[in-house]
């Protein structure tokens, strides 16, 4: 029998599902790993490194001279250096290898820490923890103090660069104990799994939990161009219909469905043709100008940069676009960007104000912009007069897209990335490559005010994020164009 290693991400793979490390180990050409999932890594990275600054003359075992160096390295600083904390501190046994974030020497035994990037211990998080303490204790190091280090959500930032505090230790040696015991059977049987044939698994709810398997297209292809699932928080009439061997929107009887918004999905996809209800363009047109068309790129990130911000505090602006027409045609954009490290909100919200005046109004999709400004009102009480004016100017196409209109190439969303093609074709967010979505901005953004970024790097960011944001509002000019018109 051909012995794999298993990493502690492989031991888990197995546990959310072998077929998964089946395919992992055998067919990793099949991983498809998308963007949102690419960026949790990155941040996950991110706080590693942050929670190895805190602890004071830590040595990092590189991973450049491959499995056998690490090992080695380990052994030697353990060794040679006991009391010095490693990171990414490199053990095997029984065919388990594992990497600790960090590892250093307790009173009585030595201390594990596993680095999360969540704001308190999650279930999954034990078996992470449970297999690494049985590698370790079973090469003869004996572990006084198993602990969970996550983000600590009450943190508030001075801007001194100091993050101590940031993360909250919690001791987890008690509760990894169950699971410790059985890593070594679970580790025989997957090799065991791994010598023979792939698994029959169907896929399931395991498919997305504790995350989103990179495996599933392989394993659930999609067989129809308009499945059921596309049924807006279809949930049980999902089930229902599955379970009747309904599998395709226009296979579904007419009255059928009882949702009128899904009789709407249904109804339009049968037809092929667009819906859409005049009175939509009734009340687009009764609007005054000037008009403004407004959208903001916000922060929320585990590491808070600015001072008097928390960990995943949301609704930080960075950045907005507006397209205002001051008459029908008539077409001017502005926009805000700063990418120095400073806090930007405060000069962010003074632009804003002295752009949008005080009458007309302003275009968003969906209540992101509102909570926004809510967010610079409590940062600043002297603005929140004026701030909240702003938000009673505001018309949120999202309810009214959903409302009175529906194309079948939207597939049950009304998100403006899909709405936005059936109006705008023309328009194409794929040209503004990792920045695509809004946490890609964000991920974009926190590279562009990294001081390590090279200028040419920086530069190339900051188009294309201007660009993404202009996009934004560009296409909400375009769908209030198009609504209108359609009398």
């Amino acid at each position: 029998m051909n012995i794999h290693y298993l990493s502690k991400s492989k031991m888990l793979s197995g546990l959310q599902c072998p077929k998964r490390l089946y395919l992992e180990v055998h067919h990793p050409e099949l991983i498809e790993e998308s963007a949102d999932l690419q960026r949790r890594f990155t941040i996950g990275h991110l706080v590693g490194e942050m929670a190895q600054k805190l602890v004071p003359d830590g040595i990092l075992i590189e991973y450049d001279g491959g499995l056998s160096q690490a090992l080695k390295e380990t052994r030697h600083i353990l060794e040679s250096s006991p009391d010095t904390p490693i990171f990414e501190a490199t053990f095997s046994h029984g065919g388990v290898l594992v990497r600790t974030d960090i590892f250093y020497k307790g009173d009585n035994g030595y201390r594990l820490v596993e680095v999360k990037n969540s704001t308190s211990v999650k279930d999954y998080h034990i078996p992470d923890c449970a297999v690494q303490a049985w590698v370790i204790e079973s090469l003869g190091y004996p572990l006084e103090r198993v602990e969970l280090a996550h983000i600590d959500n009450t943190f508030v930032y001075k801007g001194d660069g100091d993050y101590q505090g940031l993360f909250h230790h919690e001791d987890v040696t008690n509760n990894i104990l169950p699971l410790k015991e059985k890593v070594p059977g679970l580790a025989k049987n997957f090799q065991s799994m791994l010598s023979g044939d792939l698994p029959d698994i169907d896929v399931g709810d395991h498919c997305n939990d504790p995350f989103e398997c990179p495996f599933v297209n392989h394993c659930y292809p999609e067989p129809h161009e308009y499945p059921v699932s596309i049924l807006p928080r279809g949930g049980k009439v999902v089930d229902e219909l599955l379970d009747e061997g309904i599998e395709d929107i226009r296979d579904i009887p007419e009255g059928r469905l009882t949702n009128l918004k899904h009789e709407k999905v249904r109804r339009v996809t049968v037809n092929g043709k667009p819906e859409i209800d005049p009175e939509i363009s009734t009340y687009l047109k009764d609007l005054s100008y000037p008009r403004y068309y407004l959208d903001f790129e916000a922060l929320m990130t585990p590491i808070p940069i600015w001072p008097g911000t928390r960990p995943y505090q949301t609704h930080l602006p960075y950045q907005w676009s507006c397209h205002i027409e001051e008459q029908l045609g008539e077409l001017r954009h502005e926009e805000y960007l700063d990418v120095t490290e400073e806090n930007p909100m405060r000069p962010l919200a003074e632009k804003l104000m002295s752009i949008l005046g005080d009458k007309g109004p302003i275009f968003v999709y969906s209540s992101f912009e509102n909570t926004v400004l809510n967010r610079l009102g409590e940062f600043f009480p002297d603005l929140l007069s004026k701030l909240n004016k702003i938000k009673n100017r505001l018309v949120d196409l999202l309810p009214l897209a959903r409302e009175y209109y529906y194309h079948p190439e939207m597939k049950g969303s009304w998100s403006i990335k899909s709405v936005l093609p059936t109006v705008a074709p023309k328009l194409n967010y794929s040209d503004l490559e990792e920045v695509q979505k809004g946490m890609g901005a964000q991920m974009a953004y926190l590279e562009a005010i990294n001081p390590e970024t090279s200028e040419s790097r920086r530069e190339e960011l900051i188009e294309r994020l201007l660009e993404y944001c202009k996009m934004d509002t560009l296409a909400m000019v375009k769908l209030v164009g198009y609504f209108q018109k359609k009398m």
